[in-house]
């Protein structure tokens, strides 16, 4: 999991970063809106723990601007404030769940699971490539009447390229998101699972692309 805080406060930021990261979660962080929205045009997070009271652009206005570019990761939009008419307004503006600060750490990650959790369900459970379906939740790929069994690894990078179809993934981006945060950046796990995957279900390279000195990607 990948997650990014954005957050003014520079202690409470590197607190719930060191939590989450202790929790085995990736994180990334920004301090303004701007900064924010300049790192989601480039990199892909499975949820934001937003801070509503940013200077120059607010959290209602970071929200905002990401749905209208359909942009649907899950959002926790944290304050100060506790009144309903704030907690409306992160709500309309796009947000998934609320906490209100001060709060507990164990809370705080227990709503990030959560909003990913629920986003994930939201997502289709049998995925489509041409004349294969694939399973995420029994790591199966059916072709025909045949099935093949995948790993947990080469199903979670099978299903990250399928949902970033046409987009190039890079090997560190797959890392980031299929593994844990103890993982080698460095190592050849990537390549060798791709291997696995490819010899499993798609032995000609028609389907799983790559793209010299960039990563791979699925058309």
């Amino acid at each position: 999991m990948k997650v990014l805080i954005v957050e003014d406060e520079p202690t409470l930021r590197k607190l719930e970063k060191r939590y989450l990261e202790r929790n085995k979660i990736q994180v990334d962080e920004a301090g303004t809106g701007d900064e924010a929205l300049e790192m989601l045009s480039i990199s892909q997070y499975d949820c934001i723990l937003l801070d509503l009271n940013l200077p120059e652009k607010d959290g209602i206005q970071v929200a905002k601007e990401l749905r209208e570019k359909q942009n649907d990761v899950p959002i926790v939009m944290v304050t100060a404030r506790s009144q309903m008419y704030d907690k409306l307004r992160g709500f309309d503006s796009g947000a998934d769940d609320y906490i209100t600060k001060p709060f507990d750490m164990k809370e705080l990650l227990a709503r990030v699971k959560a909003v990913i959790k629920r986003s994930s369900m939201d997502k289709n459970d049998v995925l489509r490539l041409e004349d294969m379906k694939i399973f995420p939740d029994r790591n199966v790929v059916q072709k025909g009447e045949k099935e093949i069994s995948l790993s947990n690894k080469e199903m979670g990078i099978l299903e990250y390229l399928l949902r970033n179809r046409e987009v190039i993934v890079s090997a560190e981006e797959l890392l980031e998101h299929v593994w844990d945060s103890n993982v080698d950046m460095f190592s050849d796990t990537v390549k060798t699972h791709i291997k696995t995957l490819r010899k499993k279900v798609d032995p000609k390279k028609k389907y799983i692309k790559t793209v010299r000195g960039k990563g791979y990607i699925i058309k």
